[in-house]
């Protein structure tokens, strides 16, 4: 009996309150009554100045007494000219317009938004990313897991393990930890072989990024002017696959630095060292970074926070992090090029090298001192270029 009371009392109250789209009169228009969000955050599209589309309005108080808090009279008006939409300026933007005041109305918040094209759809939240989804899911199950790897390290493994384990990679900084593949796997979790980069559109390759970090967050960092293995995992192995394509293509551009600026790290550039190779070598480099000096971070929301908004200063992070300056970074780049006392790495480079230039091709340690400057000049004068290109966006 007093279930079926408490469901009449309930039903009664809906029935006397639930105005939403009922019409409402105002001193300034006549309107609906809808929640305010949904009425200061709808669609306004225009095809041409005839034809618009639009959900947008402003809204007044007191012109729908019978509804819930949030709930107000939702005008849809034009402009007194027909130039444009008349919207509360305290609550939305005029994307791709500008405001004029006194065409409008109701109070100095509201006025004409005159637009001339579709203002722009909203950027999906990084929380709402399928990647970020994704990487919380892996994390959550290498945190099931256990084991003598941290979690972080794990998720790394399996973003890699399908292009990045084998003998070459095991020599380089060890292999995946298989239980843990097998584990995820049985999970039902596919992995993700791309996602688009917020910054410059391209499509970011997972499992080379994955790799990339765990080179990072395993070896660190070399010393001074030095290289290591976390180099070769990322930018040091593009710029061996880098100089091999520059000596196979010497005939036609004998200037090693030249060849940098032509075609080093660009987007629509297709060599081994492009500009999406760098956004990888970038993140990875700062993530995994960050997640050595603080193992309490989660490599899901250190993704989440480059995909925020980390992006824009990435590059200076990343190369001012690695190089410090643009001296700096040419020696570190002929470091990376000459042999040195790793043997995994003095025959890996050789490989990459004789892979992308041929096997004849000339080694760096075979190139003249001037000839060394000059290639290595124009790689510090990339990357530092690309630098105050972000910063000039």
């Amino acid at each position: 009996m007093l279930l079926h009371y408490l469901g009449t009392s309930t039903l009664f109250l809906g029935l006397c309150t639930a105005r939403i789209g009922d019409v409402c009169r105002a001193p300034q228009g006549s309107g609906t009554c809808k929640s305010e969000s949904s009425c200061t955050t709808g669609i306004h599209f225009i095809t041409s100045p005839s034809n618009r589309f639009n959900t947008q309005g402003f809204t007044v108080i007191d012109a729908c007494p019978n509804d819930p808090v949030g709930v107000k009279c939702c005008i849809q008006a034009s402009c007194k000219d027909n130039s444009g939409q008349c919207l509360d300026k305290s609550r939305v933007s005029c994307d791709g317009g500008s405001w004029k005041a006194n065409l409008c109305p109701g109070g100095n918040n509201v006025q004409c938004c005159q637009r001339t094209s579709a203002p722009k759809p909203p950027a999906p939240k990084p929380a709402d990313n399928p990647f970020i989804v994704y990487l919380r899911r892996v994390h959550s199950l290498a945190v099931q897991y256990g084991g003598d790897r941290p979690a972080n390290q794990l998720v790394m493994e399996w973003l890699r393990h399908e292009d990045y384990n084998g003998l070459e990679w095991k020599a380089l900084i060890g292999g995946v930890d298989d239980d843990f593949i097998d584990r995820v796997k049985k999970a039902g979790v596919a992995p993700i072989a791309t996602f688009k980069d917020p910054g410059y559109g391209l499509d970011v390759k997972v499992s080379h990024l994955g790799a990339c970090m765990n080179g990072v967050y395993l070896k660190g960092p070399a010393s001074g002017t030095d290289t290591n293995r976390a180099d070769v995992t990322g930018w040091g192995g593009d710029w061996m696959t880098f100089y091999g394509e520059w000596r196979r293509d010497s005939d036609d551009q004998p200037k090693g630095g030249k060849y940098c600026v032509d075609h080093m790290c660009n987007v629509r550039d297709d060599t081994t060292f492009k500009m999406r190779d760098l956004v990888e070598d970038a993140d990875c480099y700062n993530v995994a970074m960050r997640l050595r000096a603080n193992p309490a971070l989660n490599i899901a929301d250190e993704m989440e926070r480059v995909l925020a908004g980390g992006y824009k200063t990435r590059m200076k992070n990343f190369v001012e992090g690695r190089f410090k300056n643009p001296a700096n970074a040419q020696a570190v780049a002929k470091s990376m090029l000459l042999p040195g006392n790793d043997v995994i790495v003095n025959t890996g480079r050789i490989k990459l090298v004789q892979q992308f230039g041929g096997f004849f091709v000339k080694l760096p340690l075979w190139l003249s001192d001037a000839d060394m400057d000059d290639l290595t000049k124009g790689f510090a004068d990339r990357l530092f270029g690309i630098v105050r290109e972000e910063a000039a966006k």
